[in-house]
């Protein structure tokens, strides 16, 4: 439960403003591709929903990060 109060809040909440600094680890130093780092938000937000049925397939999380 800790994923769903924690983790898809703060990652819905990136997305929403804009703001990726809370959730990109910062030993990155800035050295990563922005529309990266939101399709891998919006991939994890994806995978942690609360009803498995909202969740994406493996293949579909694959599919989507491989196009």
């Amino acid at each position: 439960m800790l994923v769903f109060w924690q983790a898809r809040p703060r990652l819905i909440e990136a997305i929403e403003k804009g703001d990726i600094s809370e959730v990109v680890d910062p030993r990155l130093e800035n050295d990563y591709v922005e529309s990266e780092v939101y399709k891998m938000i919006e991939t994890a937000a994806s995978c942690v929903r609360h009803s498995a049925l909202k969740r994406p397939r493996m293949v579909q999380v694959r599919n989507r990060n491989t196009s």
